[in-house]
Parts: structure tokens; C-alpha cells; sequence
């Protein structure tokens, strides 16, 4: 994790040197600041503290705020938008006694970063988040520690205020190993998707579109992409977008993408999967011939790449899964699309 560690005194900046040495001790990257008053020369020196406040939460870099708690509320306020995109935000009081998470706990991970800062400190974490507190399933935690897409914020918080009145919570996982079970009693997991599908937690790639289900999106899709040269990275999203609404498929799911390696500096399928955050592998040709599967051929394809199909084949080399969409043609761009189990534990 990387963190920003602000302190508003001077005794603030050798807590600020204790969470710096005792953080990076345990892998993360930090990099501490004091107030200009103050001299340390161990420390940066911050003038504008919503200069660097902005920048922590433009690049959603943890932020720990050493000072009350009544100054940080009013430097991050600006801030603020939701839970999906906010930085999250832990508040020390300047000896260390009460480590305070005050936004995003659960999907930023402020809580175990203010436990872990009272580790440190030998101070008292202060977690005021409802499912903690009442031993709860907490959903957005759950869905970060599994690498889940949450399609619906409003649905995820309501499954959290059913679970607290005590309400029965359903869980249908499709294409999903269960490493174990959940610990709350009153979230149970079934092998019917329409018993999940009112109020429940669909596990799926596939988009739902029934039912008042809170949908969680696993990283499981590999997609086999082949291009004609030049084609823009507006015409490979569109064709890739495309060629998943056809089959059912969240483009939350896409975890890479795999090509020939005559595509590796191909602009535009570089630039798509740059903007949207997706591994990009390549593989040559011999590498594909010996792909096993059943895979359509073209002799145009394999004259000029040497192989007969390079999207199936390439979304298979690149997956431990199955073929769920076959070569499927949107102008300039050829698509396939392979799937993999997904693994989901419990904590």
C-alpha cells in the first residue's frame, strides 16, 4: 500500500517516524510530512494540506492524519465523493492512542490500516463500521479481500442493513470454488440462483438483470483478441463490449488480454487494455499451433500470422479455462473469450 503520513505537531512528527519505520517494516511504501512550523530533517515539510491531501486521493494513496480529528474532517471534506473511489483515511491523535478510521474502512482497507497503525503505536484502533461492530458479513469487505467487482453500490449497502435487521442473506457462486463457508449464520449459501435473486448475492460473470440481487463480479475472463494493423482502440472496445453484451458477459470479469506477438506494439490493443487496467500477454506462433482445442480455422489468418486462428487460440493459451465464446467478428477486430474458476473464501 503506498501512504501519506501527515503531522500537524512536533511531537505528531516522531509519531510520523514510528508509523513510517514500523509500515515500511511491514512492506508498505510510505512517505512521511510535518507541518512547515515545525523542522525535522527526517521528514518533508507540507505548507498546503489540501495540495497534498488532493494528490493522495487522486492517486488513492492511503492517507494517516496525525491531528484531531475535527481537522482532518474539514481538510478531506473537498474531497469526498463515494466509496468506490475514495482514499481511505486514518486519524492518529499526536501520541498515538487512538487510531481512527474515518473513510473508506472497509473497501480501502482504513480499518486493518488503523488496527495495524495501533499495532504500532500500542494504541486502541477506534472501528465504528456497523458490520464490524456487530460481528457481521461485511459485503464490500468481502468482495475487496476476493478481488470482486460490486456492480451495485446502493444494493450492496442494503444487503448490509438486511443483514443488521437480522434478515436471511443467500448467496449463489456460478463458475466459483468456495474455499470455505461463511462464519455468519445468517448468510448461507444455495445452489438455486432464483433463491438469491430477491435480496441475495449473485457470484457471476454473467450479467444479472433479474431480480433485486446485489450481483459480485469475479476477475475470471481472459479475451483472445486479433486485429487488423492500425485498427484504433475505439474499435477494439466497442467490438470487445460488443461481442459481451452478445454472450451475456460483464466486462467487469475481463482480467487480461492475450494476442500473437506480431499485436504486442499493435497502438491500439495496447492503449485499450492500458486504459482499462488489463494485462496484456502475447504469444508467438509455434506457441499457438500447439494450443489443444477445437478452434475455427482461416487460411487467410494463418498466411499471415502463421496459425490458423489467432483469438481462440490465444484466449486459451493465455487461460487454465474453458472456451465460452468462440471467434466472433465485429468489423476489424476478432474477439474470443475463455473462462476460469474463480476462488472465494470466507474469512
Amino acid at each position: 500500500m503506498e501512504i501519506v503520513i501527515m503531522a500537524y505537531t512536533r511531537q505528531g512528527g516522531e509519531l510520523c517516524l514510528t508509523l513510517k519505520e514500523g509500515l515500511s517494516n511491514r512492506g508498505h511504501s510510505c512517505e512521511g510530512y510535518l507541518f512547515h512550523k515545525y523542522e525535522n530533517s527526517r521528514l518533508k515539510r507540507f505548507v498546503n494540506a489540501e495540495e497534498l491531501i488532493g494528490t493522495a486521493f487522486a492517486d488513492r494513496h492511503a492517507l494517516i492524519m496525525i491531528c484531531a480529528v475535527g481537522i482532518a474532517v474539514r481538510k478531506i471534506s473537498g474531497f469526498v465523493k463515494s466509496k468506490e473511489t475514495d482514499a481511505p483515511v486514518v486519524v492518529l491523535d499526536d501520541t498515538g492512542k487512538f487510531c481512527i478510521p474515518l473513510l473508506s474502512g472497509h473497501l480501502g482497507g482504513a480499518n486493518a490500516l488503523a488496527e495495524l497503525c495501533a499495532q504500532i503505536t500500542g494504541g486502541i484502533p477506534v472501528i465504528t463500521t456497523a458490520t464490524d461492530l456487530h460481528g457481521r458479513f461485511a459485503v464490500d469487505l468481502f468482495a475487496k479481500e476476493n478481488g470482486l467487482f460490486i456492480a451495485d453500490m446502493d444494493r450492496a449497502k442494503q444487503v448490509s442493513a438486511d443483514l443488521l435487521d437480522g434478515k436471511r442473506i443467500y448467496i449463489y457462486a456460478e463458475n466459483v470454488y468456495l474455499d470455505n463457508k461463511p462464519n455468519d449464520n445468517d448468510v448461507i449459501l444455495t445452489d438455486d440462483k432464483k433463491t438469491a435473486q430477491d435480496g441475495g448475492i449473485i457470484i457471476s460473470a454473467k450479467v444479472c438483470e433479474s431480480g433485486s440481487a446485489l450481483q459480485l463480479i469475479p476477475k475470471q475472463v481472459t479475451l483472445g483478441i486479433g486485429c487488423r494493423r492500425g485498427t484504433s482502440k475505439e474499435q477494439i472496445a466497442a467490438a470487445v463490449r460488443e461481442t459481451l453484451s452478445e454472450h451475456g458477459i460483464a466486462f467487469a470479469s475481463v482480467k487480461q488480454v492475450c494476442s500473437i506477438d506480431l499485436k504486442q506494439n499493435e497502438a491500439g490493443l495496447t492503449a485499450f487494455c492500458e486504459e482499462n487496467g488489463l494485462l496484456f500477454q502475447t504469444f508467438d506462433s509455434d506457441t499457438l499451433r500447439e494450443v489443444s482445442g477445437s478452434f475455427a480455422h482461416s487460411s487467410f489468418v494463418e498466411g499471415i500470422t502463421g496459425v490458423d486462428n489467432v483469438c481462440e487460440r490465444s484466449a486459451a493459451a493465455g487461460s487454465n479455462g474453458t472456451i465460452i465464446i468462440k471467434k466472433t467478428i465485429h468489423g476489424r477486430v476478432t474477439v474470443a473469450a475463455a473462462i476460469e474458476t474463480a476462488e472465494v473464501r470466507f474469512d
